[in-house]
């Protein structure tokens, strides 16, 4: 089975590479071994574990079973690690600069790493890389290497400095390589990592831990209820809804009563001349024989007649001043009276120089059609005209809220508490993550020109990219300005939005 490619770093406008792979979306692939190899957020480590000598083999007490056969043969005897004191120090001061919340704790746990060796009189044997904002940080000690087979580059201790202590300490700031990356402690890995073998996060013996920069595979189906995702889906998939919940049961409606007519109360019954004894022989069935005359139709008022209306008055009495006289309207077809015309008002949009349609559409000089009427441009002459700037793109988020471009945006949990908002010279963009994962401000969106530029402006948890039809997450470098590109989509914490539009030759 082919491995997937690793994906090419996006260059930026100064020419400096604008992203690298995202440290915790890569996969880690572990080789059999009897070290520890231990993977936390932006850290990998690999150290050295000291085995105990096998004691002799002694049968274990067969307990009372049925059903389970003869006595059980002794095990045959194994070393097994033993607790060592600086390593359990080490896994420590990794977890905890792990957990102070940077995406890229390479520079802090390096700073932490030289101090805690000076302290130390026999460190063990490591290798670790941890991410940083462009790159990665890596500290090997005593017999840990670094490697990457595919293009002939290792590194060992005996390339840095010598501790007091004695102790060959190589702590060094690299970028990505391009291929595969293996770390280890000293011990040889004999048998290579299974190749669909990923440790996501946790600890497990290994001899060596290959870290690639190609993507993880990502898992099919939904996520279990319950669990945490650690890996983000990839990043042209659409993640399908969510069913909608299921109706509520509507409340029965109350049923219409009948208007109750309040009718004259009917005329007694003459009885005068049927005596008590003799009415209860009275035969009731003919009682609806007597005549009962119907109750008389209600009679409807009379209408209201409204009064006339009457003329405009004065509210507060008095009598009004005369109106001025007013000029005449103006004649269809007369000539227009002398004056100065009404100035029309000035567009404040952005000029740019561009390429005009037949259609006076102003275009971006690389596209070849327009992108309003979309004929081609290629058949007016290559004239460059100037003109206001048209929107140009939009901002497709995963909700199916949509953004024009049409000045420069900045992208955040509270951008409008930024300076820069607050003068005009950016809008407010309002990115809400019921994740936590945007910052207050996350990124910019500045247009230069006929492009839209993307700018991670030192956020916490950083923000990825992917052009179409890459098979994995970019992260971008802070500071470094990528150009979007048509289908490109961005993530930030746990939102999703991907650009589109019609301008430029792409």
């Amino acid at each position: 089975m082919s491995a997937s490619p690793p994906p090419v770093p996006l260059t930026g406008t100064t020419g400096a590479p604008a992203t690298v792979p995202p440290f915790d979306q890569v996969a880690v692939r572990v080789a059999p071994g009897q070290d520890l190899v231990v993977r936390l957020p932006g850290v990998l480590l690999v150290v050295a574990v000291t085995t105990a000598a096998a004691g002799p083999a002694t049968a274990p007490a067969r307990p009372a079973l049925v059903g389970w056969g003869p006595a059980p043969v002794p095990p045959a005897p194994v070393a097994a690690p033993t607790g060592d004191v600086h390593v359990g120090e080490l896994v420590g001061l990794c977890r905890r600069v792990s957990a102070a919340g940077s995406r890229a704790p390479g520079r802090r746990l390096h700073e932490e790493l030289h101090g805690w060796l000076l302290t130390v009189t026999d460190p063990p044997s490591f290798a670790v890389a941890a991410a940083t904002e462009d790159g990665l940080a890596l500290v090997l000690v005593g017999g840990g290497t670094a490697e990457v087979p595919d293009l002939g580059l290792r590194l060992t201790p005996a390339e840095g400095e010598k501790l007091d202590n004695g102790t060959l300490v190589l702590d060094r700031f690299v970028t990505w390589p391009p291929a595969a990356l293996q770390l280890s402690a000293g011990a040889p890995a004999g048998t290579a990592p299974h190749p669909l073998a990923d440790l996501e996060a946790g600890a497990v013996p290994g001899a060596a831990a290959v870290l690639s920069p190609a993507p993880a595979p990502t898992a099919a189906g939904p996520v279990p209820t319950g669990t945490t995702q650690l890996r983000l889906p990839a990043p042209h998939v659409v993640t399908p809804p969510l069913p909608p919940p299921p109706p509520r049961p509507a409340a029965p409606a109350p049923t219409p009563r009948a208007p109750e007519v309040l009718a004259p109360p009917a005329p007694p019954h003459d009885h005068a001349g049927h005596g008590h004894g003799d009415h209860a022989d009275h035969d009731h069935g003919d009682h609806a024989g007597h005549d009962h005359a119907a109750p008389p139709a209600p009679v409807p008022p009379p209408p209201v007649e409204l009064p006339a209306p009457k003329k405009s008055t004065l509210l507060f009495g008095g009598t009004g001043e005369p109106e001025p006289p007013r000029e005449p309207l103006p004649t269809p077809g007369a000539a227009p009276a002398a004056g100065a015309p009404a100035a029309e008002p000035e567009d404040e949009r952005p000029q740019v120089k561009g390429i005009l349609c037949k259609n006076g559409h102003l275009n971006d000089p690389r596209a070849g059609f327009c992108a309003l009427c979309g004929i081609r441009t290629t058949q007016q002459t290559a004239v460059l005209v100037e003109g206001p700037r048209p929107p140009l793109g939009l901002l497709v988020f995963d909700d199916g809220a949509t953004v024009s471009l049409d000045m420069d945006y900045l992208l955040g949990r509270e951008p409008e508490t930024d300076e820069r908002v607050a003068s005009g010279q950016l809008r407010p963009l309002l990115v809400v993550d019921t994740t936590g994962g945007v910052s207050r401000h996350h990124a910019e969106i500045r247009l230069e020109g006929w492009d839209v530029l993307l700018v991670d402006t030192g956020s916490a948890n950083g923000t990825l990219v992917a052009p179409r039809g890459a098979p994995g997450w970019s992260s971008l470098v802070p500071g470094q300005p990528v150009r979007l590109t048509p289908g490109m989509a961005v993530r930030m914490g746990g939102r999703q939005f991907a650009f589109e539009s019609p301008h430029g030759g792409f």
